[in-house]
């Protein structure tokens, strides 16, 4: 009988052995993860010429380090505008060009130099591009406000471009998220209007990013809505590089959208449209439920209707 006893004791000690050796690991891994996070922000501050602080002696002079710092500030600027110049140089080919305004020329330089990321930098380089092409492209204030978009904001504003598109007369680009109309005979003047929504999160553009580009300015806040649309003439629409024609089927029919502001309108030409053919398919089968559409090579789309 001592022999269990003593079996069970060890078995004891080598299961409180193996806990102490498991908190020890998971205490090791979390020193780790501190001192790596230290040595990322040593790295960062030697970088910038910012790291005096972070050694026992300071080896230079305040004005001295901070010359360092303006220096290589100034080297990484001259560096950015160098790389921009060099994509818009392979870019350009054989096109007629103009003088870009010599202020515009300016500020655009002023404003470049910040600009670090290899995508931003391909972005900027169109601009200028387009600047030489056609003066007066891209305006002042939409510069500016494109050098304070991260590149997260740019990516949301590239979604939204993705699944943009105009109606009507007016040439600003919308997004729609759906339509009402009116119910059929009688039903009509006792029922609310039928209404049906397009989920744009589906095709990953979340509220929040709709949110985000509201801020920024590039997406007014207020959804909208169309005025009465008649059966007797017919609405265009074009995104996707396709146009339709929307007859509604039955006469009080309204689309409900987000409109682009015009800062917003001229990034959205600088950063194009990407093809998203699911999302136009769904957004023609929502449509389709209110209009008859025709395509611009004059098939029907909804022959049921």
């Amino acid at each position: 009988m001592a022999e269990p006893k003593k079996t069970v004791v060890i078995e004891a000690v080598i299961v409180d052995d193996s806990n102490k050796k498991h908190a020890g690991s998971t205490q090791s891994g979390q020193e780790n993860h501190v001192k790596s996070s230290q040595q990322k922000l040593s790295a960062i501050a030697t970088a910038h010429h910012i790291d005096a602080k972070l050694h026992e002696i300071e080896h230079d002079s305040l004005t001295t380090r901070a010359g360092y710092r303006q220096l290589q500030i100034k080297q990484q600027q001259q560096a950015n505008l160098e790389q921009i110049i060099k994509i818009t140089h392979d870019l350009c080919r054989d096109e007629t060009s103009r003088s870009p305004d010599p202020d515009w020329l300016y500020r655009f330089f002023e404003m470049a130099k910040t600009i670090y990321g290899e995508s931003m930098q391909n972005l900027w380089a169109r601009i200028l591009k387009q600047e030489i092409l056609k003066p007066g492209s891209t305006s002042l204030k939409a510069l500016a406000l494109l050098e304070t978009i991260t590149q997260r904001e740019a990516q949301a504003l590239q979604r939204a471009c993705s699944l943009a598109c105009t109606f009507g007369s007016d040439g600003s680009n919308k997004l729609i998220t759906g339509f009402r109309q009116p119910e059929n005979g009688m039903r009509r003047y006792f029922k609310p209007d039928l209404a049906e929504r397009l989920a744009l999160g589906s095709f990953k553009l979340p509220f929040t990013d709709l949110m985000l580009l509201m801020d920024l300015g590039l997406i007014l806040r207020t959804e909208l809505e169309s005025g009465l649309l008649d059966p007797a003439s017919s609405l265009p629409l074009s995104g996707q590089g396709q146009t339709f024609m929307l007859t509604p089927l039955r006469k009080g029919a309204r689309i409900y959208y987000y409109r682009f502001s015009p800062t917003g309108n001229e990034l959205a030409k600088l950063v194009g449209q990407k093809s998203h053919p699911e999302y136009l398919d769904a957004l023609i089968a929502l449509l389709s439920r209110a209009f008859s559409i025709n395509s611009d090579v004059g098939s029907t789309v909804n022959e049921k209707a």
